[in-house]
Order: structure tokens, then C-alpha cells, then sequence
């Protein structure tokens, strides 16, 4: 039987893009959906795998993403929930490889999807990145 976990994180960032180039603030939620088979009535330590995953959304708070370091040139040049989603998958995914796989063999990331909002709730939409 599999069993999908999900996460929830925020991120308050600015960001430019070429139909705004003005720098401007949102609120973007991040869930990440994780599925394995229980293992001893669980499929992870769900705290555990929360503190793995957190600093790759600290580590963007209140930047300006269009020139963070941690992400890639082409979601610099970019930063919208698309490239967002797929900065995260690969840093989940590659966490999960690391740290959890011997946990867990059965564990995998089946998805990233990141949502965008303005500072007084307006949500834009949103972008999921499925294996």
C-alpha cells in the first residue's frame, strides 16, 4: 500500500520578470508530496524530513530571487512558480536520495507545486512539477 505525504512551506520573496520589471513582493506556498510504503507504520519521520527540506526555502526568504545564488542562471533569469517548482523538486529529490533512501527504499518525491500569491492574498496560480 502506498501513502503520500505532503509538506507545506512559504517563501516571501521579490522577483522581475519581463511583463513586470519593476521588483515586486509575493508570498509563494510550496508543498512537496512524497509516496512510499510504511515502514514500521510510517513512511518517514515527518519532522525529519521537514527540518531536510526547510533550509532550501530558508535560504531564498527575502531575496531577490532574480539574482539569488542558490538558484539556477535560468530561474535568475526567470524566477516564476515553473522554474521555482523545479529548483525545488531537484533539491527535495536529491535529499530524499541522500538522506532518506536507506530509511526508505520506497520513498520517492512525486511532486513539487508552488503557488503564487501578492502581499494582500491574491493568488495567481500555480505551477506542479510531477515525476
Amino acid at each position: 500500500m502506498k501513502v503520500e505525504l505532503r509538506l507545506k512551506f512559504e517563501l516571501r520573496a521579490t522577483h522581475s520578470l519581463g511583463v513586470r520589471q519593476e521588483p515586486h513582493e509575493h508570498l509563494w506556498l510550496i508543498r512537496a508530496e512524497i509516496a512510499g510504503e510504511p515502514v514500521g507504520g510510517m513512511i518517514l519521520n515527518l519532522p525529519a524530513v521537514r527540518d531536510a527540506f526547510a533550509p532550501f526555502v530558508d535560504e531564498l526568504k527575502e531575496k531577490y530571487l532574480n539574482t539569488a545564488p542558490e538558484l539556477s542562471l535560468d530561474a535568475q533569469a526567470a524566477p516564476t512558480c515553473e522554474t521555482l517548482a523545479a529548483h525545488f523538486f531537484t533539491r527535495f529529490a536529491e535529499t530524499l536520495d541522500t538522506k532518506f533512501h536507506a530509511e526508505n527504499p520506497t520513498v520517492i518525491l512525486n511532486a513539487v507545486e508552488v503557488e503564487l500569491y501578492d502581499p494582500d492574498g491574491f493568488e495567481w496560480g500555480s505551477a506542479k512539477l510531477s515525476r
